[in-house]
């Protein structure tokens, strides 16, 4: 299992869509890019996504706790779609490299491997990125 981010169509985007929604126990969240401009707007949107427990919008560590943790949705893996990717933080450049980063960097090796190092009875799972233009 490999952990990735894909940039893929609109068309291509059919495909997988189906591809996850038949297999159980896979958290499908998506977030429209043209929704979040700011840090502060995609900060809502992945806690209503990923359904976080407490806000993460004051603060990148606490997003990035949240997305290394997702217990509370006993999922077998996760898939995050990002459509509009060019609009998504485009108020600010650096913020939007900085969270795509966080995923490439952080989130997706912990899921693939990390997990099972760094938490008690952790285990890997899928957790991929599609990225739509």
């Amino acid at each position: 299992m490999e952990n990735k981010m894909y940039s893929i169509s609109e068309k291509e985007l059919n495909s997988i869509e189906q591809q996850l929604f038949n297999q159980r126990g896979i958290w499908v969240a998506e977030i429209d890019g043209r929704k979040v401009p700011t840090w502060k707007d995609y900060a809502h949107e992945i806690e209503r996504a990923f359904r976080f427990p407490t806000p993460c919008d004051k603060s990148m560590d606490a997003y990035l706790d949240w997305m290394t943790d997702l217990s509370w949705l006993n999922a077998k893996g996760y898939a995050l779609i990002i459509k509009n990717v060019k609009d998504f933080i485009r108020s600010d450049p650096e913020k939007k490299e900085k969270v795509l980063h966080f995923f490439k960097d952080d989130i997706l090796p912990f899921w693939q491997s990390d997990v099972e190092k760094y938490v008690v009875e952790g285990k890997a799972k899928p957790f991929n990125v599609y990225i739509i233009e």
